[in-house]
């Protein structure tokens, strides 16, 4: 029960945090995205079912405030899920420089996913400056994600010692 209280807990602060607070300090130029880093966390620290049913709902999360296709962030957020997983399970990802390439990697296979999908439904017209918006973000979210990551281990250590 702990466990749920921590994933929706933390879904919930990051996605205020992210349509709130990152706005007004970028001035809108840019965001961080929280939700992906948790979502790498998930691929890379708990790998189980619950772990991509977590990212498909991290992802429909997002939906439900971007104002674009439903299902969009959903797809996204389980394809990044399934990138870091079969990554992790390869590749050494223990330290923060390999944290921070594979957070912003994949961010960037997150935006890259959403930009051609948006670009294939609404035409190419906005594509230019939605890559330059996602690239500066995709820059953001990989220099902020190791104190995310420092928190998240924080909160799970406490969330799952708890439980046994």
């Amino acid at each position: 029960m702990r466990r749920a209280a921590v994933f929706v807990g933390y879904a919930l602060v990051a996605l205020l945090l992210q349509t709130s607070l990152v706005p007004l300090l970028t001035g809108g130029k840019f965001t961080v995205n929280l939700l992906t880093i948790y979502v790498v966390y998930l691929g890379m620290r708990r790998q189980s079912v619950w772990g991509v049913v977590g990212a498909f709902l991290l992802g429909y999360l997002q939906d439900t405030v971007s104002g674009t296709l439903y299902g969009l962030n959903a797809f996204a957020m389980t394809l990044v899920y399934l990138a870091v997983y079969r990554t992790s399970r390869h590749v050494w990802v223990e330290n923060t420089v390999s944290q921070v390439v594979v957070v912003g990697l994949a961010d960037a296979l997150k935006q890259l996913a959403t930009g051609l999908i948006l670009a294939a439904v609404w035409g190419t017209g906005a594509l230019p400056a939605f890559m330059e918006m996602a690239s500066v973000s995709v820059l953001a979210t990989a220099v902020v994600s190791p104190v995310v990551f420092v928190f998240l281990e924080r909160i799970h250590e406490f969330a799952f010692q708890e439980e046994g």
